[in-house]
């Protein structure tokens, strides 16, 4: 008989590394265990024969699975990281590529190590996990897998009652629709962060653009006071010290971080409806009730708001691998109040890389994002650890890079790249991050050639234009880095060599 929607079956696919025989020996004994249990198991020893293709086996499986257990030995997470797996059985290990393409939820780490401390691969580090390991109550521990799999809690949440403070002041009930997100955390409520992005995630996942809409609204209440209140108490005693400019832009980000968290997960979730976070950018540089009269350090904060989500929302487009979207709000038209010519939005240097509120100097910028993946615990949920968010950034900004090389010649400006000097509108402070760091960084940006190909094709500049400027380009970037070594910035550009690796070759005209 077939199933019907409540005997729906679950189906896993189970990504392992090849320790030894028995450890191949130990997923079988699982996988058996499973099936026994109701659990449709797609597993190499069963399914794939001699011969068959390896990596298309386990792009088949992971697509055709609606979890993927990934059994995490201290072999499997190295690999894992390392995005090894080219031979053999090793290519059915899931990369951290692969998971950012598909999403976190599909993916459930089991536990098989022999360290006090379980480590999970970097893509999955905060994400639930079941420890199998010896020495665990293995009973305990497959029953919570097997719940999750079926999607049976252990305990059943309670149906929500009525507000009891939904009244009018004729004492009538407030209709629901007068009610509309009184289940989402106010900034008022002093509930984390982290929470706000599971409400988040969950109503994009579920496409849901009414309560898209509403939680946005509820987000936004408390921006205008919040922000007036940070300029009273800054504009009495503005901060002088380095230390004391981040402290004070931390406390004034604090006011859009509900906002800036739901754009970021709307980006996350890949939806089409929920991707294009542009409309936020014109509601941070244009704050409702805002003087740009003053100090400049104070009065142009909402430019610094705008730098970090500019390059937030750069960084989770790389990393979710949507490069083409995060081109589209760099090349945005901004008009900045009391201005009246617009510009792309990464022509604004204050926005991009040196805004007035952190000193105004593109290194202390830079330094800020190392501060506020300390103090915003929340982006870990977006970006696993912080390295991930560093490499993602680092990422970003060579892409801006390569969009202000291919701007310069879709404008008829290349001859400028002829002459000795010229000014760069964006800052190469991710250059000195370390080697590993920027490696893997350049590796995000090739995830896609054709998305990196279409940042000059888009604009009408041809390959053969790019193959001529394109070393140029590469010795007016070294030029600016060895007047940056007392920055600790040296002469290596990470992406020299980006038309080889996109096999971008041909003749040099002209």
């Amino acid at each position: 008989m077939e199933n019907t929607d409540e005997e729906k079956v679950p189906r896993v696919f189970i990504s392992y590394s090849h320790d030894n025989p028995n450890h191949k020996k130990w997923v079988a004994e699982l996988s058996s265990e499973l099936v026994e249990n109701g659990v449709d198991v797609i597993i190499d020893q069963w399914d794939l024969g001699f011969g068959d293709d390896v990596p298309k086996f386990m792009e088949n499986s992971v697509a055709q699975a609606d979890r993927v257990l990934m059994i995490c030995t201290e072999t499997y997470v190295r690999k894992a990281d390392e995005g090894k797996g080219g031979v053999g059985y090793e290519a059915m290990i899931v990369t951290g590529e692969l998971i950012r393409n598909i999403g976190t939820s599909k993916f459930i780490p089991i536990i098989r190590q022999h360290t006090d401390e379980p480590i999970l691969p970097k893509a999955m580090s905060t994400r639930f996990y079941v420890n199998l390991s010896d020495g665990q109550d293995h009973k305990e521990q497959f029953e919570e897998l097997l719940r999750e799999l079926h999607q049976i809690p252990a305990v059943v949440k309670p149906a929500l009652g009525k507000n009891p403070f939904a009244k009018q002041p004729s004492g009538v009930e407030t209709p629901p629709s007068q009610n509309l997100g009184s289940h989402f955390p106010t900034l008022e409520s002093k509930r984390d962060i982290k929470e706000i992005y599971g409400i988040a995630l969950g109503v994009a996942r579920n496409g849901d653009m009414v309560a898209w809409r509403k939680i946005i609204r509820q987000a936004m209440v408390p921006v205008q006071d919040g922000l007036l209140e940070w300029r009273q108490k800054y504009e009495r005693n503005p901060p002088r010290e380095q230390d004391a400019k981040y402290s004070a832009a931390l406390d004034g980000l604090s006011v859009f971080a509900a906002p800036i968290c739901i754009a970021l997960t709307g980006v996350e979730s890949g939806r089409d409806k929920f991707t294009n976070q542009i409309s936020l950018l014109d509601e941070i540089l244009s704050p409702r009730g805002w003087n740009w009269a003053g100090l400049n350090l104070i009065v142009g904060f909402p430019k610094t708001i705008a730098f970090v989500y500019q390059a937030l929302h750069g960084a989770i487009c790389l990393q979710t691998n949507q490069l083409p979207l995060a081109i589209r709000l760099a090349r945005s038209k901004v008009t900045l109040p009391m201005e009246s010519n617009s510009s792309s939005l990464y022509l604004f240097h204050d926005i991009i890389g040196w805004p007035e509120s952190l000193g105004r100097n593109s290194q202390n910028a830079w330094n800020f994002f190392q501060v506020l993946t300390e103090k915003w615990e929340w982006l870990k949920e977006l970006f696993g650890t912080s390295n991930e968010f560093i490499e993602s950034l680092c990422a970003y900004y060579m892409v801006l890079n390569i969009l202000e090389f291919a701007d310069t010649l879709s404008t008829g400006k290349e001859k400028v790249l002829l002459e000795q000097e010229i000014r760069l509108d964006i800052p190469l402070c991710f250059l000195k991050e370390g080697t590993d760091t920027k490696r893997r960084a350049y590796r995000l940006i090739l995830n896609e050639p054709k998305d990196v190909k279409f940042i000059w094709k888009g604009v009408g500049v041809k390959d053969e234009s790019v193959i001529k400027y394109w070393p140029h380009w590469i010795n007016h970037l070294k030029y600016w880095l060895s007047r940056m070594r007392d920055f600790g910035l040296r002469g290596e550009v990470t992406h020299e060599n980006l038309l080889q690796d996109l096999n971008i070759t041909g003749r040099i005209i002209g």
